[in-house]
């Protein structure tokens, strides 16, 4: 048998990635956008059926899209708000106490332009606990957003971002530690 050097190129996933991919577009289009958002079980009990992790409750806005839900992890107390994409071909794993804000774009996979079939390259995003991303953000692939960190709206971030940093800008870059009060 021979083998098709382009193969990985066309068909870059199993052939059951594909069909359950068809399936959750179809629940994402109708019985997603249906669940009422005040009822926080109903979104996380359509994800666990895809094989996602993520607690019974949490907030998770109607017109967010996730592309594989099977590969989307979601910490305790978590809000996700209208607009979000999770891209997550490489995973993505949020902490505790994450807030996403709307229209952030959230992209773990990319194309390998040193080669010229450009294969495609996926890399787990990790938004560790404590972390806010502003609205409109885009945090790339491999990417990991430490503890505590703020990401601006409309930050593009494509390095990791330390542990209590704030960071804004195109490319994303630290412009103060994040303090918390003490109340």
């Amino acid at each position: 048998m021979r083998t098709d050097p382009n193969r990985s190129a066309r068909k870059p996933y199993p052939l059951r990635a594909y069909a359950g991919r068809a399936l959750w577009v179809c629940v994402q289009a109708t019985l997603w956008r249906l669940a009422w958002k005040r009822l926080t079980f109903l979104r996380p009990s359509i994800l666990r059926l895809f094989r996602a992790t993520v607690p019974w409750r949490c907030l998770i806005g109607g017109s967010v899209r996730i592309h594989f839900p099977w590969l989307l992890k979601i910490g305790e107390h978590v809000a996700v708000a209208d607009g979000t994409v999770f891209y997550n071909l490489g995973g993505v794993t949020l902490g505790d106490r994450v807030i996403i804000s709307q229209d952030a774009y959230l992209c773990g996979g990319t194309h390998d332009y040193t080669s010229g079939r450009y294969p495609l390259v996926r890399a787990p995003i990790t938004i560790d606990d404590d972390v806010w991303i502003g609205a409109g953000a885009f945090i790339g692939p491999g990417v990991r957003v430490g503890r505590g960190a703020v990401v601006g709206a409309r930050a593009v971030v494509f390095k990791d971002v330390p542990q209590w940093a704030v960071v804004i800008g195109n490319p994303a870059r630290v412009i103060k530690d994040r303090v918390l009060r003490h109340e």
